[in-house]
């Protein structure tokens, strides 16, 4: 596929080609983006102005609206969006919560950045050669993970009902691990990095250099309604060295001259104080040595984590586990009872799982 599928609306979609997308500007006409735009989000009422869902990126955004439209209550397009009309989106309310806060306390924090530095102009654009906009702006670093899961029967003639007590066991199961990146192959238990394969060893060095954690959890994981599919979410801000100590001078250690003490001669004074001026040449150069070393490292990581801004990217993989789960009924599993283990009262199941993880990043206050 030429395009990445991101970016893309699906193939399935019933609205018609030359609908054109509500909340992208009208080169026509003036938008006032700080009209408010009322949200239902599953049962759950948000109100945002139009700039404050502007500023989310946009792997977010195709997961409020994957058709790139709103919609009302019987899924019509809302052509012409006004503050009267209620955008229906199908998403979890904890999740859109997690996220206004989000982003809401990251532009708290450039507006009043601004406001100290006398710095009122939004950047329009971004040139790379004027100035590093990761130290001067927040920066978000947006992780998602869409991972779906199928219960391998333990036996054959399981019926509906059965099958998905099943699925609601194993679904509890991998809600309560929330660890992220238990999911990249990650063993906690020893030096998990050299479990991880090559790529993995580079995403997992990538984020844990740029402001996550070994132990961090999800910040949002839900199970999708009606579906073998759990939805998890994690925000974290970039990890800047403006606040960063400067590195230690190396110790020097004290030259003992050969010359007698109660007579120096003007030659060994001469040859000493050179002697001392190159120990302290060699001192300022370590420093530096050290300073851009440290420096050069940031900002080539920085520089890759810029690849990702307004372009999230994709990473998909398979893995199988076998998972003890919990049945709440076992009287109505009769056909299991065999299987169930006694001690713990837990059954083990084959389950496989597909994980997708898109990464991207937010520059706030970047128009």
């Amino acid at each position: 596929m030429s395009q990445d599928i991101i970016t893309q609306v699906t193939p399935e979609s019933n609205v018609p080609a030359s609908t054109t997308t509500t909340y992208i500007a009208d080169e026509d006409r003036s938008i006032d983006y700080n009209s408010k735009i009322h949200l239902n989000v599953r049962g759950i009422n948000f109100k945002i102005t139009r700039d404050e869902l502007m500023s989310l990126p946009e792997s977010i955004l195709l997961c409020l609206f994957p058709n790139g439209v709103f919609l009302d209550i019987d899924g019509q397009v809302i052509t012409n969006l006004t503050e009267d009309d209620i955008v229906y989106v199908n998403f979890d309310p904890l999740a859109f919560e997690y996220i206004i806060n989000v982003f809401n306390k990251a532009q708290k924090d450039l507006e009043e950045n601004n406001y100290n530095n006398n710095n009122l102009t939004p950047i329009t654009s971004y040139d790379k050669n004027k100035e590093n906009i990761l130290q001067t702006k927040p920066s978000i670093i947006v992780l998602r993970e869409d991972l779906d899961f199928y219960v391998i029967p333990p036996i054959e003639g399981l019926d509906f009902n059965e099958m998905k007590m099943l699925k609601i066991g194993v679904s509890k199961e991998l809600l309560d691990n929330r660890l992220i990146f238990s999911g990249l192959g990650y063993k906690f238990e020893s030096d998990g990095s050299e479990s991880l394969g090559p790529a993995e060893k580079h995403l997992f060095d990538m984020l844990c250099s740029s402001g996550f954690e070994v132990n961090d959890s999800w910040g949002s994981r839900s199970l999708e309604p009606g579906k073998c599919v759990i939805s998890s979410l994690q925000l974290v801000r970039l990890k800047t060295n403006k606040n960063e100590t400067p590195p230690e001078s190396p110790n020097l250690t004290p030259v003992t001259s050969n010359a007698s003490t109660s007579k120096v001669s003007e030659k060994d004074r001469s040859r000493s104080r050179s002697r001392i001026a190159q120990l302290a040449n060699s001192a300022r150069a370590a420093s530096r040595s050290l300073s851009s070393k440290r420096r050069s490292q940031i900002d080539s990581n920085q520089t890759k984590l810029l690849l990702f801004w307004r372009k999230p990217a994709r990473k998909c993989w398979w893995s199988h586990d076998y998972i003890n789960v919990e049945i709440e009924t076992p009287k109505d599993l009769k056909s299991l009872s065999n299987l169930i283990n006694k001690d713990s009262g837990k059954l083990k199941l084959k389950v496989h799982i597909r994980r997708v993880w898109t990464l991207e990043l937010s520059v706030i206050g970047v128009q």
